[in-house]
C-alpha cells in the first residue's frame, strides 16, 4: 500500500465504492468492497467535493477553502462540519492512517459472513445442531479413529440453502478422518491471481481457528513472496474458506483439534481453454508442485477440503433471460457428466468437460477442483449429495455437491 496521510493531511485507503440510493435522488452509499470495515455512509454533493479532496496532500483547512470556494456564496459550509465528515470517515476506517492498517495487519482475520451464521456462541452452536439433526444422514455422526480421507468436495453456497450438502460433507468426514491439518482449496471470486495466501488465523464464533503458519511459508519458500500480493482483496470478503473453516470449528471445537491452510485459487481459464493437459501448463504446473511439496513436508495427515459450486445460471449472474424448467433440467443433465469426472478422480477429464461447455454455466469450484483432483491423484471418489436451488422467481440457480476421495 501507498504511504498514509498525515492527520492533518487526511488521505482515503483503497478498496472503498459508492452506489447510488435508489430511494433517495443525490443520495450515494459509500461502502468497503473488502469488509475490512461494515459500515456504509450517506454521502450528498458537499460530501463529495469534500471526499475527492481527502488525497494525502491537503490539510483540513485547505479542504475546507477549496470546498467553500465552490460552493460560492451562496452556502456556507462551516470548518467543523468538514471536520467532523473526516472523523466519521475515520471512525469507518475509510481513511489510510494507523487505525486502518492495525486492522489488516493483525494476526487474525475477522469474520466476513455474519449473517449467515450468527455470531454468538451459544446461538451459533445451535444453529449448526439443528443443520446436522435436520438435514444430515438419519445414523449418528462417527468420530474416526484414523485418517481414511483424501479429500472432500464441499460447497461454499450459504448454510441455509446449501444446508443438507453441508451436513451430509461433512457428517462424512467426522466418521472419516481424525486428521487436524485441512488445507481448504477454495474458489477467489474477486481477485484473478491464481493462488492467493494468507498467514492470518480466522476468527469464528467460538474463537480463533488457526492457521498453519509453516505450512504457508513451505508453498511461499517454492512459489515466492508474488502468493501474498492480493492478500487483501482475495482473503477479507472470501467466503469460500470461511464457510468450511467455521463449519469445520463447530465440529472440532477444541482449542488443538484443527489448524487450517487457507488457499484462494483462480484464473485457470487458459488451461481450459488450450486443450491440453492442465499440468502441461507452466503457472499450473508450478503451483501444483508447491502444494505438493507442502503436504510431504507436514509429516502427518492432511485433508483437503475443495470449497467450490457447481453451475451459476440466471439473470443474476448475467443471462439474458429469466430461468425456466428446460433449462433447470438441462442444467441438471450438464451436472451430471460434471459429476461422472468428479466422481472418477480424473482432474483432466473434468477441465475438458467444463471446457466443452466453455464454462457458459459458470461453474465457480473450477480452480479448486482441479487442484484437488491432481492432490487425490486420480482416486475415484464417492458422491455424497448434491442439490440444484432454484429461486422461487427464476432470478438464479446454483448447484453444488460432496464428494468424498478416500485414501
Amino acid at each position: 500500500m501507498t504511504a498514509t496521510g498525515r492527520d492533518d493531511c487526511p488521505k482515503l485507503r483503497p478498496y472503498l465504492a459508492a452506489s447510488v440510493d435508489p430511494v433517495q435522488p443525490g443520495i450515494q452509499t459509500l461502502y468497503d468492497q473488502v469488509r475490512i470495515s461494515d459500515t456504509q455512509l450517506a454521502l450528498g454533493p458537499v460530501d463529495f467535493e469534500i471526499l475527492k479532496r481527502i488525497n494525502g496532500q491537503t490539510s483540513i483547512k485547505e479542504i475546507h477553502h477549496q470546498v467553500q470556494k465552490t460552493l460560492g456564496g451562496g452556502l456556507i459550509l462551516p470548518l467543523p462540519v468538514v471536520a467532523r465528515f473526516i472523523a466519521d470517515l475515520d471512525q469507518a476506517l475509510f481513511l489510510d492512517n494507523s487505525k486502518f492498517h492495525a486492522v489488516v495487519n493483525a494476526p487474525v482475520r475477522k469474520s466476513s459472513c455474519i449473517g449467515c451464521y450468527d455470531p454468538d456462541p451459544k446461538a451459533f452452536c445451535g444453529q449448526m445442531t439443528e443443520l446436522f439433526a435436520r438435514f444430515g444422514p438419519s445414523e449418528p455422526r462417527g468420530e474416526a479413529t484414523d485418517h481414511m480421507l483424501g479429500g472432500l468436495v464441499v460447497p461454499h453456497m450459504d448454510y441455509q440453502r446449501g444446508a443438507a450438502t453441508y451436513a451430509h460433507a461433512y457428517h462424512h468426514l467426522m466418521g472419516q478422518t481424525n486428521a487436524k491439518l485441512f488445507v481448504i482449496l477454495a474458489t477467489s471470486h474477486y481477485t484473478d491471481h491464481p493462488i492467493n495466501l494468507t498467514r492470518k488465523h480466522f476468527q469464528s464464533p467460538l474463537g480463533v481457528i488457526p492457521t498453519d503458519i509453516a505450512y504457508v511459508d513451505r508453498i511461499v519458500d517454492h512459489l515466492g513472496d508474488w502468493v501474498f500480493e492480493d492478500e487483501v482483496v482475495a482473503h477479507f470478503p472470501e467466503h469460500s474458506v470461511e464457510l468450511e473453516a467455521v463449519i469445520l470449528h463447530f465440529l472440532r471445537p477444541g482449542e488443538k483439534d484443527i489448524r487450517i491452510v487457507p488457499i484462494v485459487l483462480g484464473n485457470i481459464e487458459k488451461a481450459m481453454g488450450s486443450g491440453k493437459p492442465g499440468e502441461e501448463i507452466e503457472p499450473l504446473k508450478k503451483i501444483l508442485e508447491a502444494l505438493r511439496m507442502a503436504q510431504v513436508g507436514a509429516k502427518e495427515p492432511v485433508c483437503y477440503l475443495l470449497s467450490g459450486d457447481l453451475a451459476h445460471i440466471g439473470p443474476k449472474f448475467g443471462d439474458p433471460v429469466k430461468l425456466d424448467g428446460n433449462r433447470i433440467t438441462a442444467s441438471r443433465t450438464k451436472d451430471k457428466t460434471v459429476l461422472d469426472r468428479l466422481v472418477e478422480g480424473s482432474a483432466d477429464g473434468f477441465l475438458s468437460q467444463v471446457g466443452s461447455e466453455k464454462n457458459e454455466r459458470n461453474i465457480c469450484g473450477l480452480a479448486p477442483f482441479w487442484y484437488g483432483l491432481k492432490l487425490m491423484n486420480g482416486r475415484p471418489g464417492k458422491l455424497l449429495h448434491y442439490q440444484q436451488y432454484v429461486d422461487p422467481k427464476w432470478h438464479e440457480s446454483v448447484s453444488f455437491t460432496s464428494v468424498a476421495y478416500p485414501l
